[in-house]
């Protein structure tokens, strides 16, 4: 698949059949990462790789662990838990993913942007494979607890998101409404 197609076509999917992602297929998109631009080439981002064995492993964890289910909201929290706890079975293969933090609030805007690009990389890979994918912010995998399950800093590292992935149930769904260039540029 060519890149503007993918750019044009790649979609949020939260249905996935539960078909493993195989390792070579995981290393091709983790390759993709290592690509996006970073300013003086220190590729902050972090990717902490989920198999489906894994997966089940941190569903077990996230049961257990009280603190995660009262985030963000203890009333509501129960309920995320338990439909996050449904999702991540039919998962191919799940990524967390932080970038190391910098104290110069400059130099870690421009990390996090670095991080944000490497994540646009693997997502635009998933799409041209033909896998789908979901860049996920959910309150569980992104508690402090759970970035240390999966062997990250959070005193070091911010956490981006975590990146679904794996082969979709459905079709892919129509391209939303998008805003014309007009809308967000300026020419000067």
């Amino acid at each position: 698949m060519d890149t503007v197609t993918a750019i044009r076509t790649r979609r949020t999917c939260k249905d996935f059949t539960g078909a493993a992602l195989d390792r070579p297929t995981l290393d091709h998109l983790l390759e993709l990462v290592r690509w996006a631009p970073t300013h003086r080439l220190t590729q902050p981002w972090r990717c902490a790789v989920l198999d489906q064995a894994a997966i089940r492993r941190l569903g077990s964890y996230l049961q257990s662990e009280p603190a995660i289910e009262a985030v963000p909201d203890p009333a509501k929290g129960a309920a995320k838990l338990t439909k996050l706890l449904e999702r991540l079975p039919t998962l191919g293969a799940l990524i967390q993913v932080t970038w190391v933090r910098d104290a110069n609030p400059a130099l870690d805007l421009e990390e996090h942007a670095a991080a944000s690009a490497a994540v646009q990389n693997l997502l635009l890979g998933a799409t041209a494979l033909g896998l789908g994918s979901f860049w996920s912010t959910n309150p569980a995998l992104s508690h402090p607890k759970t970035q240390a399950w999966c062997g990250s800093d959070p005193a070091r590292e911010g956490f981006l998101g975590s990146l679904w992935l794996g082969v979709s149930t459905n079709t892919q769904p129509a391209a939303p409404a998008r805003q014309a260039p007009s809308f967000y540029t300026r020419w000067i």
